[in-house]
C-alpha cells in the first residue's frame, strides 16, 4: 500500500509509506451514506509532520486504485513512543475523513421547500452549493425526493445521506466526484460452496415479521375544506373564523431589497451572461433578464409574488411571474408583462390587452395572487426494497382549479399620499391543471431595461376570500398586506378589512380555508396476520410510529409510510456479520463497499436470503493488500430498515384514525370537493354546488352535527344522498352547518379523503 498527504499549498502529494507504522496498520472503516474513517499511525524520530487539520489523505492499494481518499480531521496527534539509538521516536496518529468532508465546509443556507425534484437532483443542487468543484454527473436520479427543507447551517453530509436513504440509494465520494446509484447496484453471491467461505464468521440472525399492522402519526395537516357564508351587516370590520385555519401563520419563503453589491446567490440565480447591476434604488438590467428563486415554489394554498419599487425605461419583461416547463413567455402561468410602456396580464403564456401605461416617473407594484384549495399539492416518497426508484409510495399530486389575481399600484414618489392607494386588479381569473411545483421569476424578459427594488414570495397558508355585494357578481376581496393596498388580512382567527373595503349591509361573504388537524393513518395486512394466526395468537402485530424522514405532511402520506414499511416489516427479517480475508470475497471482488446486496445461498446452514451491506470494517494486517482483513454487518430491510427514519410513538385513544388495507388503491379514491360552495342563499332557502359532477354510480353525501357518520348504515346525522351538482336545502334563518363528501359506485362504497364544510350564517 502507498500513504500520501497533500497539504493543498501546491506541491503535490508526499509519500510517508515509509512511516508507516507495521504495528499498527491502518485500518478504514465505511457506513452506508456516511463518510468513510482512517485511521493510520506513522512512526518517525520528529514530533510533527507538515501536516494540518484539511491536508488530504490517501491510502492507494498495492495496484495503484484507492483504497481510501479524504482528510485529516485535525492534526496529526503526537505520542511518545521511546529512544532508538539515543534519539526520540513518536507515534503520529492520523484521523482522516471520506471526501464529504468537503462538502461540509461551508454551512447550507436556508432552502424552504425542495420540492418536484429526484433524489439525485436534489443532491446535485446541494453539492453545488456546498462545492462547485465536485463532479455530480454519475449521481443517478433514482426517485423522486418529495418536498423537504434545510435549515440554515445544516451539514451537507448529513442532508445528502437523508436524501440518499429515502431514495434507497448509496452515496460516495472520491476524487472529487460524487457516485449516488440504488441500492443493490452491485449484487454478490456467497455460497456455501465457495473456496474462501468462512463458516466459522459467519453469525446470521433471523426474525420474524415486526409490524402487518401499523399507524403512522405526522404533523399537523390541512384536513376539512371550511367555508364561512355570511351575510353582512354593513357595521363589521372584522370576522371570527369558525374554526381554527391550517398554517395561518405568514411565512416568507424569500425576500431581497437588492441593496448590496451583488446577486445573493442563497436566493437567486439568473440564466443570462449579462450581471444584474445594483444601484441604491434596486437591481438594474438592461437587455436579457431572468432572475429566479433559487428554489421551487409549491403551488399551493395561497402565495403572494410581489414585486416594488419597478421604474421601467423600456423594453419588454414579465414582473412576478409564475413559470413552468422552460423560462419563456410560453412557459409563464402568470404574470405581468409590461411592454412598449402598456401593462398587460399575462395568463398561460398568453397576453391580454393593455390595462394601463407606464410613466417614467412613477414606480410601480406588481403583484401575483397564486391560491389553490389545497396548500400540500403533492405526496412525499416512500421507498421499500419491493417498491422503490420510479414505483416508490407516493400519494397522488392533487390536482383542481387555481385561483390567479394580479394586482397593481402606481406610486408618486413627490406624492406620499400614493403609498396609501388600494392595489388595483388587473386580472382576476381560475386555471386548471396549474403544476404542483413551479418557478418564480420577479423579472424575466428578452430584452428589458428597468429596476426592481424590492422582490418577496410569501405563503399565507390555505385561505381564500370572495364576495358579493347586494346586485353584484362575486369578486376576489385581495388579502394581503393592507399598508401595501390589500383590503383584509388574517389575524388570530378574525378576518380584519381596512375601513374602505368594509363589506356594505346584505354583502354576501364567502371565507374559504382549511382546518387543522392531526396527520395519522393507520394500514394493516391481514394476510400477514392470518398466516401467524393460531389458537393462541390473533397473528396482529402492530405498532405505532413517527416518522420523522420523509416528514409526512398529510394524512395520505401517513399511509403511504405504513404501507412502505409494511412491504418490508411483514416479511423475515436477516442480520448479522461475515469476516474473512480480502482474497476470500466472493468470485471477482476485491474489495466491498456499503450499500452491496450480498445473496446468500448456503444450504447446509438452512440459508437462502438476500441482504445490504450496511458497514465494512477494513483491518490491514500487515502494510499489504495480501492481508487485509474484512469484517461487514448486514441486514435486509426487514430487520434494518433505513429507507424511513422513525421513532416508536403514542396513540392518543380519542384519536380517530383511518384506516386501510395494505393492497387498497388510494388513488382510486374519490377527490375531495374543494369547490362546494353555497352559491345563493336567502330568507327561506339555499344553493348549493358541488363544484364537480357526480361519479358515475357515485354521488354526494351530505351530513349535519359534525364530520362523523359516512357511509350507508349510519343515518342519524344524514341530510341525504345526492345524485345532482346542484342542491337546493331550506333555510332556517339560523347558522347551519353542512358536511359533504364524494361518494363512488364501490360496494361498499368509498369516500372523499377530507369533508368540505359549509358554513352559513345570516
Amino acid at each position: 500500500m502507498k500513504l500520501t498527504i497533500d497539504n493543498m499549498n501546491g506541491a503535490g502529494e508526499t509519500d510517508y509509506t515509509a512511516m508507516l507504522d507495521a504495528e499498527a496498520p491502518p485500518k478504514i472503516v465505511r457506513k452506508l451514506n456516511q463518510p468513510p474513517v482512517l485511521t493510520a499511525w506513522l512512526a518517525c524520530q520528529q514530533a510533527e509532520i507538515p501536516a494540518a487539520a484539511g491536508s488530504k489523505v490517501r491510502l492507494y492499494r498495492d495496484s495503484g486504485g484507492l483504497w481510501f481518499s479524504g482528510y485529516l480531521v485535525d492534526a496529526p496527534q503526537q505520542n511518545f513512543a521511546g529512544v532508538s539509538m539515543g534519539t526520540p521516536v513518536f507515534r503520529l496518529l492520523l484521523n482522516a475523513e471520506g471526501e464529504f468532508c468537503a462538502l461540509d465546509r461551508r454551512a447550507l443556507s436556508e432552502h424552504a421547500a425542495m420540492g418536484g425534484l429526484t433524489s439525485g437532483q436534489a443532491v446535485a443542487v446541494l453539492a453545488e452549493e456546498a462545492n462547485a468543484a465536485f463532479d455530480v454527473s454519475a449521481v443517478q436520479a433514482i426517485a423522486g425526493v418529495g418536498s423537504m427543507t434545510v435549515e440554515t447551517g445544516a451539514r451537507w453530509s448529513a442532508v445528502a445521506a437523508q436524501v440518499a436513504d429515502g431514495a434507497r440509494a448509496v452515496l460516495t465520494a472520491a476524487n472529487l466526484a460524487l457516485t449516488m446509484a440504488p441500492v443493490g447496484t452491485v449484487t454478490r453471491t456467497l455460497t456455501d460452496r465457495d473456496p474462501g467461505f468462512s463458516p466459522q464468521t459467519l453469525r446470521l440472525s433471523v426474525s420474524g415479521p415486526v409490524a402487518n399492522d401499523i399507524t403512522v402519526i405526522g404533523e399537523t395537516e390541512p384536513a376539512m375544506y371550511w367555508r364561512d357564508c355570511i351575510t353582512a351587516t354593513g357595521a363589521e370590520k372584522y370576522f371570527y373564523l369558525s374554526k381554527t385555519a391550517f398554517k395561518s401563520k405568514i411565512t416568507e419563503l424569500v425576500e431581497d431589497d437588492f441593496c448590496g453589491t451583488a446577486l445573493d446567490t442563497t436566493k437567486w440565480v439568473s440564466y443570462v451572461p449579462a450581471p444584474l447591476t445594483f444601484t441604491p434604488s434596486g437591481a438594474k438590467c438592461a437587455g436579457p433578464v431572468a432572475l429566479r428563486f433559487r428554489d421551487r415554489l409549491e403551488v399551493g394554498g395561497l402565495n403572494i409574488l410581489e414585486q416594488t419599487g419597478i421604474s421601467y425605461v423600456s423594453g419588454d419583461g414579465v414582473a412576478g411571474g409564475l413559470f413552468s416547463g422552460g423560462f419563456a413567455l410560453n412557459n409563464c402561468i402568470a404574470g405581468v408583462m409590461m411592454t412598449g410602456g402598456n401593462i398587460c396580464p399575462v395568463i398561460n403564456g398568453i397576453m391580454n390587452a393593455p390595462v394601463g401605461q407606464l410613466s417614467p416617473n412613477l414606480l410601480y407594484e406588481f403583484r401575483t395572487l397564486v391560491f389553490h384549495p389545497e396548500p400540500i399539492r403533492a405526496g412525499q416518497v416512500y421507498a421499500s426494497s419491493v417498491c422503490n426508484g420510479s414505483g416508490a409510495r407516493t400519494s397522488q399530486v392533487w390536482v383542481g382549479a387555481t385561483h390567479v389575481v394580479l394586482t397593481m399600484r402606481a406610486i408618486d414618489p413627490q406624492n406620499l399620499s400614493t403609498t396609501s392607494a388600494p392595489q388595483i386588479v388587473i386580472y382576476d381569473g381560475t386555471l386548471q391543471d396549474v403544476p404542483a411545483y413551479a418557478d418564480y421569476m420577479p423579472l424575466w424578459g428578452l430584452n428589458l431595461s428597468c429596476v426592481l427594488g424590492h422582490a418577496c414570495a410569501t405563503s399565507y397558508g390555505a385561505v381564500w376570500v370572495q364576495s358579493a355585494a347586494p346586485g353584484q357578481p362575486w369578486r376576489t376581496r385581495v388579502i394581503g398586506d393592507v399598508s401595501a393596498g390589500a383590503e383584509c388580512y388574517l389575524a388570530s382567527g378574525e378576518l380584519h378589512f381596512t375601513a374602505a373595503s368594509e363589506p356594505v349591509l346584505n354583502e354576501q361573504l364567502e371565507i374559504f380555508y382549511r382546518t387543522a388537524a392531526l396527520a395519522c393513518g393507520r394500514v394493516v395486512d391481514p394476510e400477514s396476520a392470518q398466516a401467524l394466526a393460531n389458537n393462541e395468537d390473533s397473528g396482529t402485530r402492530s405498532m405505532v410510529a413517527h416518522v420523522t424522514w420523509p416528514a409526512p405532511r398529510t394524512s395520505l402520506d401517513c399511509e403511504q409510510a405504513a404501507r412502505a414499511l409494511l412491504d418490508d416489516l411483514t416479511e423475515a427479517g436477516y442480520s448479522g456479520e461475515y469476516q474473512g480475508w480480502i482474497g476470500s470475497l466472493p468470485p471477482a471482488a476485491s474489495d466491498l463497499q456499503p450499500g452491496e446486496q450480498w445473496n446468500i445461498a448456503a444450504p447446509s446452514w438452512g440459508l437462502n436470503c438476500a441482504v445490504i451491506v450496511r458497514e465494512v470494517e477494513i483491518n490491514f494486517q500487515n502494510l499489504s493488500d495480501e492481508y487485509a482483513q474484512f469484517r461487514l454487518q448486514a441486514a435486509n430491510d426487514a430487520a434494518k430498515p433505513f429507507t424511513i427514519h422513525l421513532v416508536h410513538a403514542k396513540h392518543n385513544a380519542l384519536l380517530t384514525v383511518v384506516s386501510s388495507n395494505l393492497q387498497d388503491n388510494v388513488s382510486a379514491r374519490p377527490a375531495g370537493l374543494p369547490d362546494a360552495r353555497i352559491t345563493t342563499w336567502g330568507a327561506t332557502t339555499m344553493t348549493m354546488d358541488t363544484g364537480t359532477a357526480p361519479i358515475a354510480g357515485g354521488g354526494f353525501e351530505v351530513r349535519v352535527e359534525g364530520d362523523w357518520g359516512w357511509g350507508m348504515t349510519t343515518d342519524r346525522n344524514l341530510v341525504g344522498r345526492y345524485t345532482s351538482q346542484t342542491i337546493t336545502l331550506p333555510n332556517t334563518g339560523v347558522t347551519q352547518t353542512f358536511y359533504l363528501r364524494q361518494f363512488d359506485a364501490s360496494a361498499p362504497p368509498q369516500y372523499s379523503p377530507y369533508s368540505s364544510v359549509l358554513n352559513l350564517e345570516v
